[in-house]
């Protein structure tokens, strides 16, 4: 049996309207009853997850921590690469199914100039995967009352949320404890995991890398051929998780960036398809390309 997927079509305006309703209605039901707007974050969206998967192999559910200042149609191509990634060779020690996939929407308190105030980029990435059957928007780590939430911690939360989730492995009853989280990053992202900064204290610390590639995973992306694999062989802690490390290589590769579509908003030009349809009316529709950090 193959996984299956719920359809979402995409919402109508009338239908988007509703569901800002509904949100700010609980927003008020929490505060009445004493607590904090950030409670209605701590569980996943999963009504997009498939509930079962082939025999013999494992749910994963990929993850993409980002600024998303704005979502680019890269990102979105990214999830795509990942999954294909995953399924095509065995992954954590068998084959895989990818079941769903959440972007994760960076805090405001990380400060990276270019971050678009918090309501917009949720907005925006809710915008760019209303079109898609798989994958969901996760507010929790940009609504944290704490703030910043470092890489290790936030995988940390998606695994735990996910422990509880049900999946049918072929004809067997649905069990938890079966969903593998996986990360999504850029190779210089996964090179950064062994660099050390200019007062000798890691970048990453190994309890961080234990949670991210020990128990969990990551699916790397890599734009051009830059010798990843001689890379892992020679990183002694990388070497060890070698089977949660899953590289995906595009066949085509594009210089979209979030970068280049801000350029494009300052100088008054187009970026359609740079940017889902549903994201750039979002843009527009708020204003966004009058951001004084954009």
């Amino acid at each position: 049996a193959q996984a299956t997927h719920l359809v979402h079509p995409r919402l109508t305006p009338t239908a988007r309207l509703c569901r800002k309703l509904v949100a700010i209605a609980l927003v008020c039901l929490v505060a009445a009853m004493g607590q904090s707007p950030s409670a209605l974050c701590s569980a996943l969206p999963l009504s997009k997850l498939a509930q079962s998967v082939p025999t013999g192999h494992r749910p994963v559910v990929v993850v993409a921590p980002g600024s998303f200042s704005p979502p680019t149609l890269l990102h979105m191509r990214i999830f795509e690469e990942a999954r294909d990634a995953l399924q095509r060779a065995p992954a954590f020690g068998k084959p895989c199914t990818v079941i769903g996939g959440y972007l994760s929407p960076v805090h405001l308190a990380y400060g990276k100039k270019s971050l678009a105030p918090t309501e917009h980029r949720l907005g925006m990435v809710e915008a760019a995967a209303e079109g898609s059957d798989w994958l969901t928007v996760a507010n929790w780590e940009a609504l944290r009352e704490e703030g910043y939430t470092p890489t290790a911690q936030v995988m940390n939360h998606f695994a735990e949320e996910l422990r509880s989730v049900e999946v049918a492995v072929g004809d067997a009853a649905p069990e938890a404890g079966l969903v593998r989280v996986a990360m999504i990053c850029g190779g210089d992202v996964f090179r950064s995991f062994v660099d050390v900064k200019e007062d000798g204290e890691r970048l990453w610390s190994d309890e961080d890398l234990e949670v991210i590639l020990g128990e969990n995973g990551v699916v790397v992306i890599e734009r051009e051929a830059t010798g990843l694999e001689d890379f892992i062989e020679a990183q002694p802690l990388l070497k060890k998780h070698r089977e949660n490390i899953i590289i995906a290589r595009p066949r085509v590769f594009t210089g979209i960036s979030s970068t280049a579509v801000r350029q494009h908003l300052a100088a008054g030009e187009s970026i359609r398809y740079l940017v889902p349809d549903a994201v750039r009316a979002y843009i527009y529709e708020h204003q966004l390309e009058k951001l004084p950090n954009w």
